[in-house]
């Protein structure tokens, strides 16, 4: 994508530690316009009853949300292309709009035909496009869209949301893989292009789960080889896109006064743990996504490893907007140049009430460093949820319907926990060298580039299984260390994860303040005193009791819930 990495690149800056806490469409998708998880939002599918646009209208979830805040505060706002999944304007009264949006051109039916979708204005009904490119016609009404801006002479949010790179399909049923436009047809036809096979490819994770049994063959492989050449076809019209946005821009005069945003609303494996293509799991396959912005005040060719969240994108624009931030949120401004840190920084000390002063935030910096022989750090909040259902499932559970393949899906039920922090948590394992960290063909995507941080993955499954991963000695997910990793480390990693499976507001941005109440704690360096051993030793740990498709919270069982039930904090 030369487009993107030259104007938002080289222009801006990327996160390269970029999550999504719940990596399918329309749950991703909600929590990016609302700043909430998946789970305070209840949307947690694709497909009604669990999520897709029938659950976001019925949940109302347009009264409070990042287009009605800006709109209140003198914004037009426009949306141009994919809204939510099974978005059609005849599901809502004749005329529906979601509330905030001043302009709303959806894709309506044939949403994931590329080559004859329709559009929906503002609720009206349907118009169908056949035989045009939908990306390139996104792109030309999203230009229409900036000349109207530009004319109005206000400040504007517009939303571009083409399908492209995703599969092809008129039906929601049968899918291919995506068309690309005519000019891109033979593009890389002589490259001998091939999927990433990383060291996690033809590895059977038996706590994935798989729809019906995989055999990783020249069938399969040429399957996948054939899937990844078409996406990087599509995606060249999405580049494409990208540059006629920026060029737009810049003939208006507007460039220097905009903020561009570049991201996606779920990763993609193909291949890797011997899995058909696919989404929706805590893999870094699944769960890592490209995250681009450029505007004022935003730093040229600089490259991020603080791992941020799609939650915290509405947050992040509140932010650059100068609005004020909603205290219900669960995310935080995402810390792109120094105010935004400063602003990042204060609401996660402000979460750990009492907060404490300045100087001793410094001070127990310091000390944490040098006792782990790394540079003292900025204040940053150094943990994230991921959590699924069965958001990549069926259209509909039924007793007719109900197969091997749904049961299968309906087991992509978990939560875990990414924490990225200075101190080493886990001894150095035998098993390292064959994981993949010095794997020659190794794509940077892969890697947390800060020699200084360290990410880890805890998940707990709706089967009872766990696992525990070190990111940067085993990037690839290969060695589970949850039977060797020290068990005072993987209480507290429990004990944190639970905080945050049924966190809202605070306890998001902030899950320590739960944790120790008392005040003074803001990251995973700060539980590790021995004198906080009794505590979290003492927590119950989570525990799933079976798997859903939605969220309830009396299925998923934590310290936290006690906690409430008898009037304790249970930290200290």
């Amino acid at each position: 994508m030369p487009a993107l990495n030259r104007h938002l690149g080289s222009g801006g800056t990327r996160l390269a530690n970029f999550i999504v806490p719940t990596g399918v469409c329309c749950p991703a998708r909600t929590s990016l316009l609302t700043g909430k998880l998946a789970h305070c939002n209840n949307v947690t599918s694709n497909y009604y009853p669990s999520g897709g646009f029938v659950r976001f209208y019925e949940l109302q979830l347009d009264r409070n949300w990042l287009p009605g805040w800006l709109q209140a505060a003198g914004y037009n706002t426009g949306l141009v292309g994919k809204f939510l999944n099974q978005y059609l304007e005849t599901l809502a009264p004749s005329g529906y709009t979601p509330a905030g949006f001043t302009q709303f051109e959806a894709l309506s039916f044939n949403a994931y035909n590329l080559t004859n979708s329709c559009f929906s204005l503002n609720g009206g009904a349907s118009t169908c496009y056949p035989g045009e490119y939908q990306t390139d016609l996104i792109a030309s009404k999203a230009l229409d869209y900036i000349d109207s801006y530009a004319a109005a002479g206000a400040p504007f949010l517009l939303y571009v949301a083409p399908t492209a790179p995703h599969r092809s399909s008129t039906d929601g049923v049968n899918w291919w893989p995506p068309t690309p436009p005519n000019r891109y047809t033979n593009l890389y036809a002589a490259d001998n292009i091939e999927v990433p096979r990383g060291p996690n490819w033809d590895v059977r994770n038996r706590n994935l789960p798989r729809r019906g049994a995989t055999v990783v063959d020249s069938t399969f492989e040429a399957m996948m080889d054939t899937l990844y050449l078409y996406r990087l076809r599509s995606l060249r019209a999405v580049d494409d896109l990208v540059g006629s946005i920026v060029g737009k821009l810049t003939r208006t005069g507007l460039l220097n006064n905009t903020y561009v945003i570049f991201a996606s609303d779920n990763g993609y494996h193909m291949g890797a743990f011997s899995l058909f293509d696919g989404k929706n799991l805590p893999i870094e396959e699944d769960v890592r996504v490209p995250f681009y912005i450029r505007g004022p005040g935003i730093p040229a060719g600089q490259v991020l490893p603080y791992q941020a969240s799609l939650v915290d994108a509405a947050a992040t624009i509140l932010a650059l907007a100068g609005l004020p931030l909603p205290d219900h949120l669960d995310g935080l401004p995402m810390p792109l140049n120094p105010q935004l840190a400063a602003a990042h920084e204060q609401v996660v000390l402000a979460s750990a009430a009492p907060a404490p002063s300045a100087a001793a935030v410094r001070h127990s910096a310091k000390v944490a460093a040098a006792d782990n022989n790394s540079s003292a750090a900025p204040i940053l909040r150094d943990t994230t949820i991921l959590e699924g259902w069965n958001g990549d499932g069926a259209a509909a559970i039924t007793r007719a319907n109900f197969t091997v393949d749904v049961i299968a899906n309906l087991s992509a039920h978990y939560k875990a926990l990414r924490l990225c922090t200075g101190i080493k948590l886990l001894p150095a394992s035998p098993r390292d060298a064959q994981t993949g960290v010095s794997d020659p063909n190794r794509t940077s995507a892969r890697y947390v580039l800060d020699p200084g941080v360290t990410c880890y993955k805890y998940t707990v499954w709706c089967q009872g299984n766990r696992e525990l991963y070190d990111l940067a000695a085993d990037p690839f997910e290969l060695n589970n260390r949850i039977t060797t990793a020290p068990l005072r480390i993987v209480n507290r990693l429990d004990a944190v994860l639970s905080a945050l499976v049924h966190c809202s507001g605070a306890s998001c941005r902030n899950p320590y303040s739960l944790l120790h109440p008392g005040g003074g704690v803001w990251s995973f360096a700060g539980t590790l005193p021995s004198t906080y051993d009794p505590m979290y030793r003492s927590l119950s740990k989570l525990r799933i009791l079976r798997c859903r498709s939605f969220y309830i919270p009396s299925n998923e069982l934590t310290w936290t819930q006690t906690a409430a039930g008898d009037g304790q904090s249970g930290g200290v």
